[in-house]
């Protein structure tokens, strides 16, 4: 690391950490960098070692310990072994970029500069996307849970390239938008609770896999969001936790650094190198896996409930500013549940820069529209209304995601019979649509999936043998396919709209041209 790097590094401006921490290929073997202020000794240890903390030790720079390795060959699995205040700990690298497959827990080292990647075109024509004038649909996916191979198991990456990039083509999605793909020990979590930053999951298979994907989706026309958790991470003791022996990515306060909620340990924004550790994370996956957009999770919980929301805000601005600056075309998306105002607002204006934030309360007034029983929806209809107008939410998207397919799905949530259901979602899926900003389903909503979404726990696909569920997948497809052929739809200061008077409860609205 040179003196620039160091600085920039420990500043918090840092966006390109990965290149130099971790562990990276060098003639004979591997090289190994990790932040460590508080150790006392650090070594590599694995396989190639018999794990003895002595036979590889590394040398300390003011808290960055570096040893370069000979022999090492791809895949080979290390931690590093920390003396801290408490004695020896075992921990993975967080720059790792790649890992064994839960519930083992070591890293390994892999080479992600020998992909060649096939999507020139794509990324050449990105650059110049402009998503507020272009169609965006969006279909939400676990990878763990969108399809199971015939003995139950998880599918591959190239497996999904196979079988899902087809689907959603064919359905005429423009964007997925994966639920995390970084490196997690608990399948419940659903990716949520990280242990690799920078590590696709290896449940999946390996880092090239996920390349494949990406770029088969590319090469298909059909952009790649994905879900990026930077306000918390787990507690499993081979993380982050207590990373040198103290709080070293965490607050070190006890009344700051805990999520009793969650279960997790909070970011301490507010330290430069945590700042360069989540930075280099989100252009990590941008940059090297080509990804065409981030859904930044819980920023509302980091501003809000987190003790410093204050330098949240601030890395927030940083981040967007930064991404936008580097990636142009990229599409940030807030996940907000507590409504900032500002989290679409320029930063040079004192806002956060994001290009869109979940409209959680669409999200909530048409489910609860859709809830009610016929006769009583008259007060559900006007506050339904209101979350139309007066044409203000073009930064929003109106999702329909995860969330709310757990725990029970969107169709058994609606009021009536099935025929009924199908109906209403039908309606549902038309006023998501005609609403201002961008659409967004998760997988097995375009059918009306009647399953509850869980880790392991496919869509029930055999729904549309049924009638009335194809014919819901077939008008998913052609409001697709209308919107595409409609692209001034995404122009929403173009159209007004009015509201049919709704006394019987019944829901109305016309769209015309401005």
């Amino acid at each position: 690391m040179d003196e620039l790097q160091s600085y920039l590094f420990r500043e918090g401006n840092c966006a390109y950490a990965y290149q130099f921490m971790g562990a990276h290929p060098v003639r004979g073997g591997y090289a190994f960098t990790v932040w460590a202020p508080n150790a006392t000794a650090v070594s590599v240890v694995g396989d190639f070692n018999g794990w003895d903390h002595t036979k590889n030790p590394m040398e300390n720079d003011n808290g960055i310990w570096s040893t370069r390795i000979a022999g090492i060959k791809q895949y080979a699995t290390y931690k590093y072994a920390i003396c801290g205040p408490n004695g020896w700990t075992l921990k993975a690298d967080p720059y790792a970029f790649h890992a064994e497959t839960r519930p083992k827990t070591a890293s390994k080292t892999f080479d992600i500069t020998k992909y060649r990647w096939k999507d020139k075109k794509w990324m050449a024509a990105r650059a110049s996307f402009n998503p507020y004038q272009s169609p965006v649909s969006i279909y939400e996916l676990h990878l763990g849970s969108w399809k199971l191979d015939e003995q139950g198991r998880l599918y591959t990456y190239e497996r999904m390239a196979d079988e899902m990039v087809p689907y959603v083509k064919q359905m005429g999605y423009t964007h997925v938008e994966l639920l995390p793909v970084m490196e997690h020990p608990f399948d419940g979590s659903w990716g949520y609770q990280v242990t690799g930053y920078f590590a696709a999951t290896s449940r999946y298979g390996d880092p090239a896999g996920l390349m494949k994907l990406i770029d088969a989706f590319h090469n298909a026309g059909i952009g790649v969001i994905l879900d990026w958790v930077p306000a918390h991470f787990c507690k499993d003791e081979h993380g982050l936790i207590d990373f040198d022996g103290t709080c070293l990515y965490e607050y070190g306060d006890p009344l700051k650094r805990e999520h009793a909620g969650w279960g997790t340990r909070v970011f301490d924004f507010g330290r430069g190198e945590v700042r360069s550790f989540l930075l280099s994370s989100a252009a990590w996956w941008l940059r090297e896996y080509h990804m065409d957009g981030l859904r930044v999770d819980a920023i509302g919980n980091a501003l809000y409930h987190c003790p410093n929301g204050w330098q949240a805000a601030e890395f927030f601005k940083t981040l967007t500013a930064g991404l936008h600056a580097r990636f142009p075309g990229c599409m940030l998306v807030a996940e907000d549940s507590a409504g900032s105002m500002n989290a679409t607002s320029d930063t040079a204006s004192g806002g956060l820069g994001f290009d869109y934030v979940w409209e959680i309360g669409w999200t909530q007034d048409a489910l609860a529209y859709f809830a009610a029983p016929f006769g009583g929806r008259s007060a559900l209809f006007r506050q339904l209304c209101g979350s139309f107008g007066p044409f203000g939410a073009v930064q929003g998207v109106n999702a329909l995601s995860h969330d709310e397919n757990h725990p029970a799905s969107i169709f058994t949530r609606l009021y009536g019979n099935v025929e009924e259901k199908l109906a209403q979602m039908r309606l549902l899926l038309l006023l998501q649509a005609a609403r201002p900003g961008k659409s967004l389903l998760f997988a097995g909503v375009e059918f009306g999936q009647p399953d509850a979404f869980t880790d392991g726990r496919e869509p029930n696909w055999a729904m549309l043998a049924d009638a009335g569920h194809r014919a819901l997948a077939d008008y998913s497809k052609a409001l697709n396919a209308f919107c595409l052929a409609h692209p001034a739809l995404y122009a929403p200061q173009s159209f007004a709209w009015t509201a049919q008077d709704a006394s019987t409860g019944v829901l109305g609205f016309t769209l015309q041209a401005g």
